[in-house]
């Protein structure tokens, strides 16, 4: 569960920790992700949601695609893009080259190896193929599989990226170095939170969006208009879950874009896009920008975060878990046993 969520939270103003000097500063950053100066500074785009049932991608192919196949470049790009877009589904382990390629020995081709894949995981084929052809079974199949995947989020935030997933050994050792505090207990945060992924299927960052919240941050005008995402105290009800949240998010965006952004929680550490402060920016955009880039931010936001309440920092520090888990994830904690799934993710990781 996400930190400070309830109503009491924000009203107590115990969500709002003020920034100190102990937040990594640009050094520390660098060296926790050598390779940040690599990214692109991009601005974080809108654009609507598709409707249900919309389809997201025709896939039109003029002839066959794959082993012994036309293959004609345009025909092949389509397909190795909508093979990339699904490829944890068809487990993929290496993106294709998106250069519209058949190796002359089309068996061998990366390509017809990933298509085979989606036969054999998709459609069942005990004896697949490897080839697709125009408004065949395969064809069908691949289309379904991606506007599935697709919805019903798409393209909310563009540009369209995979981002870098997962968290590895020395990204735990460093954040417990900068916290003082054992390896296990960052693993256990990381694991109890958002059950230890930060993004959802469809690469986009796990999120939830507080209606108590924007209803706060857009003064309470959409609270009779719009009672399904502005709401003046916290309702279960109105979550959707999962990938569904940005529909809430992007509904709530156009009505008020910047309360919209601080009124969801984002990654693998679930930080409340108001705190994006104490996790380190000046602003919510670039937070959530870097949100979508790479898990790595949501580790180093987190370390922010809780170096930024000394509640938070002393109580990680000391195994704490009760005074962790009611100042993380608000007076609610005892409801959902945050305390004990911390503490048991905690022995879990420190008998390894």
């Amino acid at each position: 569960m996400p930190p400070f969520h309830t109503e009491n939270d924000v009203k107590n103003g115990v969500s709002h920790p003020k920034l100190n000097t102990h937040v990594l500063n640009k050094t520390d950053k660098r060296r926790f992700l050598p390779d940040i100066t690599a990214l692109v500074l991009i601005t974080v785009s809108f654009t609507n949601l598709s409707t249900k049932g919309e389809k997201m991608s025709d896939l039109t192919l003029s002839a066959s695609v794959g082993i012994n196949g036309h293959n004609d470049s345009d025909d092949v790009i389509e397909v190795q893009k909508s093979l990339n877009a699904i490829s944890k589904k068809i487990d993929l382990e290496d993106t294709l080259a998106e250069d519209g390629l058949i190796n002359e020995n089309t068996e061998e081709s990366p390509t017809c190896i990933a298509i085979c894949a989606m036969q054999s995981a998709i459609l069942g084929f005990k004896n697949p193929d490897g080839v697709i052809d125009p408004n065949g079974k395969s064809h069908k199949a691949l289309i379904k599989a991606v506007n599935k995947l697709a919805s019903p989020v798409s393209n909310l935030f563009l540009p369209k990226i995979t981002p870098e997933a997962g968290l590895k050994e020395e990204d735990f050792e460093f954040a417990a170095t900068m916290l003082s505090c054992d390896v296990a207990a960052i693993k256990a945060v990381s694991e109890v939170e958002s059950s230890g992924s930060g993004y959802f299927e469809c690469g986009m960052p796990c999120i939830l969006f507080e209606a108590h919240i924007f209803s706060k941050y857009s003064q309470h005008q959409y609270d009779e208009s719009h009672p399904d995402i502005s709401s003046k105290s916290w309702n279960r009800s109105l979550y959707l879950g999962g990938e569904k949240e940005y529909k809430r998010l992007q509904k709530a965006m156009s009505l008020d874009r910047e309360a919209a952004l601080m009124s969801a929680s984002y990654g693998r550490y679930q930080i409340m896009g108001f705190n994006h402060e104490t996790a380190g920016y000046d602003d919510v955009e670039p937070f959530v920008c870097d949100m979508f880039l790479a898990e790595k931010h949501h580790l180093i936001a987190f370390v922010n975060f809780i170096k930024s309440n000394h509640h938070l920092l002393e109580s990680i520090q000391s195994l704490d878990w009760t005074t962790f888990a009611r100042h993380y994830n608000g007076p609610s904690y005892a409801e959902n046993h945050y305390d004990e799934k911390l503490q048991a993710a905690y022995e879990k990781h420190g008998a390894q």
